[in-house]
């Protein structure tokens, strides 16, 4: 997420330097991890005004203007933008401008040159050129009252945006009123909460019937308001900047206000036009199965009745949380809004994004969480700033449908309960400061406690421990005392759960292969790529990242063999590998549902680093039950055999099964070509796969020691 500095000034007062406040901010938790500077205008870049435009004479996009820099100059500029029209006010770099390369490289320098035989003597320049925003379609167009001649560094504001990292249990930072109170609870300073006063409704009508919420489990909270006679245009220079300024393009004044209180606030809001409500009804519901609605994206998205949409008395105009439909945005003849603020359920929303995938700011925001009790601030916030940019008159009373508010979790905190934790005397006072500062209720303070009331945009802090993490953040993790740490070894290693694993995986290591380590998840057909599975043994995660992730392996010998084809296509064909992983199948019959398998694969030459004709052998047979049997003899294993087998995934005759204790613990020979089709082997390829609980719970010959 970006946040804007100018825009936080709105809220408090910032003492300390961009790249302090960074620091403090990172401190905190909340990591910054790029500052950029906006508006950083170079010298010599001035107001100037396009006198005349010519088409040049060898160029099909290529202009001849001359430009009004102020105090009489005037200059031949060669432009390709489209818009370089006569009477426009444009910024102009005169010659010697010097425009920083940001990435620290080499400085580009404005001189005079020829394009295509014509003497340019300046640059007329895009905001993207100056570093204001990525607009780059054309020149960036000034206001026409600009004095001619001035510093346009004197004109734009100057900015500073941080690129934070927003963690999943903190929704509350995903706004610039979050923020500023986390900043005010660090740095100090009075907190200043924007207005969202609105005048009384004008008008007589009944707008008890505007809202009607059926699936109040999935939308505990719908609230609407109705303006009339708005007038939808350019949004005024502010409110663009401080959508600009975190990335956000400027659409109308109507959209754009939608825009910056949820940037401001957290809380997405809609703006419908009623014209396309049919029945002037809101109505939010289910979807029914395969319910179909284009959205502004302009695709067509298939519903379920696990999704919730927002309809009129006849169709869905919106996914709920999601994006509006075709037809709900405003356009620029619209002259009646209806402002939704509405809370839904995070699981269901984030559940419609992840099915269609579909994703928007306002799903960013609800699947995480927003602030409940912001609602209505943030629908009063956006009718204010409409009737101040868009005109109009309010013609309806707050319409709220709602369930009852969950009660706001209470902790009892015991002040030195926190001091344990943080092995740190903080006095109780700073506990209850740093408290209130964060915005949470502070109450029944004594010397021991006090009663600490959650608010509803802070659904992390559920216990003590998480009150003591917030007096850290906010008290100073650079505070915490260092403590040296004695540990203490209360039982052998090889008591430990994973040694016996780890022991077997150095006991194939010390026999010369070298481990893999492949996801557990891969793709269907690369499942299938294992000949004695079928679909009905597969187990499919329910709900998958992607396609190529929706499957959990029943093999590790799909994955082995994506290595060794990505090896050999990059010319490393001496391989000796192994892998030793837990693999999942759904028929009980074949096999558990979980179980640890090892799998070996060989090819190519046994030792390449020789000379001669050892140089020229390869792996074989002996050489993967060779293997086999290295470990199986430092493992002391005292019953093992070999038999001559058959599989589907070895070459017959070159196949053999390995048992141990009378039971069969896996197979061993080489892959046949089914196998290996498409993976281009210069030599064959040998293998094992072994199932590990044979080979774990074997038993060892007795260790016999002879008496002096």
């Amino acid at each position: 997420m970006k946040v804007s500095l100018n825009w936080l000034k709105n809220y408090i007062e910032l003492k300390s330097t961009p790249e302090e406040l960074a620091n403090t901010l990172t401190m905190a938790g909340l990591e910054v991890e790029e500052i950029t500077r906006r508006g950083e205008i170079p010298a010599g870049v001035v107001v100037a005004k396009i006198l005349s435009r010519e088409k040049h004479p060898n160029s099909d996009h290529l202009s001849i203007c001359r430009v009004d820099a102020g105090n009489g100059n005037v200059y031949q500029i060669v432009c390709g933008a489209p818009n370089c029209d006569t009477g426009n006010v444009v910024p102009l770099a005169t010659l010697g401008t010097v425009f920083k390369d940001p990435e620290g490289g080499k400085d580009f320098v404005i001189g005079k040159c020829k394009l295509r035989g014509v003497e340019s003597f300046g640059m007329m320049c895009s905001e993207r050129e100056l570093g204001i925003s990525d607009e780059h379609g054309g020149l960036m167009i000034l206001p026409q009252d600009y004095a001619l001649g001035t510093p346009l560094n004197e004109l734009i504001e100057k900015d500073t945006v941080y690129t934070v990292e927003i963690t999943p249990n903190r929704p509350d930072w995903l706004s610039h009123w979050g923020v500023a109170r986390d900043i005010a609870a660090l740095c100090g300073g009075r907190r200043s909460f924007p207005n969202t006063s609105v005048p009384s409704p004008e008008g007589f009508e009944d707008w008890s019937k505007l809202v009607t919420v059926e699936a109040q489990d999935l939308c505990p909270e719908y609230t609407a308001r109705v303006i009339r006679g708005v007038t939808v245009k350019e949004s005024p220079k502010w409110l663009k900047d401080r959508l600009e300024s975190v990335g956000i393009r400027s659409i109308n004044n109507i959209v754009d206000i939608t825009n910056f209180v949820m940037m401001e606030f957290g809380e997405p809001l809609h703006a419908f036009d009623t014209r396309f409500l049919e029945g002037k009804k809101i109505i939010v519901r289910r979807a029914q199965d395969k319910e179909k609605i284009v959205a502004l994206d302009g695709k067509e998205y298939e519903l379920d009745n696990s999704m919730l949409v927002i309809a009129d008395a006849c169709k869905p105009v919106a996914i709920a949380g999601v994006m509006g439909g075709e037809y709900s945005g405003v356009l620029p003849d619209t002259t009646e809004v209806l402002v939704e603020s509405a809370y839904f359920n995070p699981t269901s929303i984030r559940m419609t994004s992840r099915k269609l995938g579909l994703s928007s700011d306002s799903s960013y925001r609800f699947e995480r969480g927003v602030d409940r009790d912001m609602l209505e601030n943030a629908s009063s916030r956006a009718v204010s700033l409409i009737l101040e940019l868009a005109g109009g008159k309010l013609v309806s009373p707050l319409v709220k449908v709602a369930t009852l508010k969950p009660e706001k979790p209470r902790i009892l905190c015991h002040f030195s309960k926190i001091t344990s934790l943080l092995g740190m005397e903080v006095p109780n006072q700073r506990m209850v400061e740093i408290f209130r500062a964060l915005g949470l209720g502070v109450s029944d303070i004594t010397d021991d406690t006090c009663l600490v009331t959650v608010p509803a945009f802070r659904a992390d802090i559920r216990e003590t421990a998480d009150l003591a993490e917030e007096v850290a953040r906010i008290h100073g993790l650079d505070k915490l005392p260092k403590i040296p740490v004695n540990a203490k070894r209360t039982v052998a290693f090889s008591s430990d759960a994973y040694a016996a694993m780890e022991q077997l995986r150095n006991q194939f290591i010390a026999a010369g292969l070298c481990e893999c380590v492949n996801t557990s998840l891969i793709d269907e057909k690369a499942a299938l790529g294992d000949l004695i599975f079928g679909k009905d043994d597969l187990l499919a995660v329910s709900n998958p990242i992607s396609l190529d992730l929706a499957i959990l392996r029943p093999s590790l010998l799909p994955g082995m063999l994506a290595t060794v084809k990505r090896n050999v296509s990059r010319k490393n064909s001496d391989l000796a590998l192994f892998e030793i992983g837990r693999v999942f199948c759904k028929n009980e019959k074949k096999y558990p549902e979980e179980r640890d398998e090892l799998t070996i694969l060989m090819t190519g030459r046994s030792h390449p680093e020789r000379y001669s004709r050892e140089r020229a052998a390869t792996y074989d047979f002996y050489d993967v039950k060779g293997v086999l049997e290295s470990v199986l003899e430092a493992r002391r294993v005292s019953n093992y055999t070999f038999a001559a087998a058959k599989d589907p995934r070895f070459t017959d005759g070159v196949c053999a099964r390995l048992e141990i204790d009378g039971k069969t613990a896996g197979v061993l020979g080489k892959l046949n070509d089914k196998m290996t089709k498409g993976m281009r082997l210069q030599h064959d390829l040998y293998g094992a796969v072994i199932q590990l609980e044979s080979l774990m719970t074997a038993e060892e010959k007795e260790i016999i020691s002879a008496n002096k």
